[in-house]
């Protein structure tokens, strides 16, 4: 009984539709054949005849134009059909005057009909043609989750897409005010909000911002809004803008960035495994030299007349030693530490002679002569010291790993810091090993690619990471046989604390 309660009034709705068109219909051939006995048949002076100027018009909402065009000709042979049956032995004058007046009468009538019947077609065209467009946005906006905003100004009128409400979850058909869309907001991006409005207002700008949306029941979303001026029929000014939820790569780009962090922590700690020896190294000539100088230290205390200057330097030299030790203790857990970047003005001289003093164990074992040229002092960037020095590690040892296929003898690391003229500060490895061949070399910076038989491939790759994420570059150049240099590139900071 359900099923026949919903579906019943809605076919009953179609057939009270259809019935009533066809009421219609016979009523104009009602109509139309009373005109003719009443033209025909009656002695009136009267052009009865025009009155098929109200069939015609009671057609254009029943026919298509073609159907329009075949009653004005129908009408028209009524006309004279009536004017020789009843006048059919006499030809008179008023008559027939009569019977060019509904004549013109009906045939001006036709004209005037059917081009309103054809304007009113080409716009049920463009009305539905405009539906669909509209049907085909919507359903792009919600699949791009982009909707529009319209923003009048001085007014402050606003007008909201469908999509565009849906992101700001506004309910009922009302469109929001400015006021709304700013109480809508993050409270620590409300200001921020107004003053982009208050810059719009004021300057007409073409404003680009990204701010977030605080929820009634706490959730939060990430919302990114491109607008350009306009100016509308009346000289006002008006601003078309969209409007993008990007939640969802937020949340993709957060995930990504700790996967990252993750990553070029492991691949320190992997880096430090590999180094372990040279670590060891550096920790125990300090050590070494500490008890050298304590055993110095006593044999001066054990004479007869202890020489209080000797002990004395010899504790300065325990201290020393000490503190260098500390130093590299230090170097190697700031390294190892999983912390999160830490961006400001550094040395990038400072980090490269830590890097060179960490590797140099290795450097020592592959026998390799490096060459440091520096054109000036105090080349500053902003960045993380730890990751930059992450990078510079990984560049000296690959480029030590590439000459040990050379004679030990002509074994050279030329590293270069310099400043280009577009205020870059430069660094660049450069081994005089094999080189790499021109097929690898474009995917030298890809992940999990490797020409190392125990390699993983992620070295690189993390390099390019974080000097693309400190807003640099990096690239490799080869001659094959003549060896290869890595070189990246960051902006010139000011001098800072580190």
């Amino acid at each position: 009984m359900k099923m026949a309660t919903s579906v019943v009034p809605g076919h009953c709705a179609g057939i009270n539709s259809a019935s009533h068109v066809w009421m219609l219909k016979l009523g104009a051939v009602t109509l139309t054949l009373m005109i003719f006995l009443v033209d025909w048949l009656s002695s009136l002076d009267v052009a009865i005849a025009v009155l098929y100027v109200a069939v015609i018009l009671i057609s254009s909402d029943l026919f298509s134009y073609r159907g329009m065009q075949a009653v004005s000709g129908l009408c028209g042979l009524l006309i004279l059909g009536a004017y020789l049956l009843s006048h059919e032995d006499t030809w008179l004058a008023p008559p027939f005057a009569r019977c060019l007046v509904s004549l013109a009468a009906i045939t001006i009538t036709a004209i005037l009909a059917l081009k309103c019947k054809a304007a009113r077609d080409a716009l049920v065209e463009q009305v539905q043609l405009l539906r669909r467009s509209e049907a085909l946005l919507a359903g792009a906006q919600r699949l791009s989750s982009t909707g529009s905003l319209g923003l009048k100004m001085p007014d402050g009128q606003v007008d909201l897409s469908e999509e565009a409400r849906r992101i700001f979850e506004f309910e009922g058909r009302l469109q929001p005010t400015v006021q709304q869309l700013i109480a809508r907001a993050h409270p620590d991006d409300t200001d921020d909000l107004k003053k982009l409005i208050q810059q719009v207002h004021a300057q007409h700008d073409c404003p680009q911002t990204e701010f977030r949306l605080l929820m009634p029941d706490g959730r939060c979303k990430n919302v990114r809004m491109l607008a350009q001026r306009m100016t509308d029929s009346s000289g006002g000014c008006e601003y078309l803008g969209a409007l993008m939820d990007v939640t969802a790569a937020k949340n993709a780009e957060e995930a990504l960035h700790q996967s990252q962090s993750q990553l070029a922590h492991i691949t320190r700690v992997t880096v430090l495994g590999e180094m372990a020896a040279s670590i060891a190294h550096e920790v125990n000539q300090p050590l070494a030299a500490v008890t050298t100088n304590a055993e110095a230290g006593l044999r001066w205390l054990d004479r007869e007349e202890p020489n209080v200057a000797e002990v004395h330097g010899a504790v300065q030299r325990i201290m020393s030693e000490a503190h260098r030790a500390s130093e590299v203790i230090r170097r190697i857990r700031a390294l190892s530490c999983k912390t999160e970047p830490h961006y400001s003005p550094i040395d990038l001289q400072d980090v490269l002679q830590e890097a060179l003093l960490l590797t140099r164990r290795e450097t020592r074992r592959h026998k390799a002569n490096i060459e440091l040229k520096s054109q000036a002092d105090g080349l500053w960037v902003q960045g993380d010291r730890i990751q930059l020095q992450q990078v510079i590690i990984n560049l000296l040892l690959n480029a030590l790993q590439a000459l040990s296929s050379i004679h030990a003898k002509g074994r050279r690391l030329v590293i270069v810091l310099d400043t280009a003229p577009n205020n870059q500060v430069t660094l660049r490895v450069q081994d005089n090993g094999p080189g790499i061949p021109a097929e690898i070399l474009p995917r030298l910076f890809e992940a999990f690619f490797t020409t190392k038989a125990e390699g993983m491939g992620m070295g690189l790759s993390i390099c390019r990471s974080i000097i693309e994420a400190h807003g640099g570059r990096i690239w490799a150049e080869s001659e094959p046989g003549r060896g290869a240099s890595v070189c990246f590139s960051l902006a010139g900071g000011t001098p800072g604390s580190s």
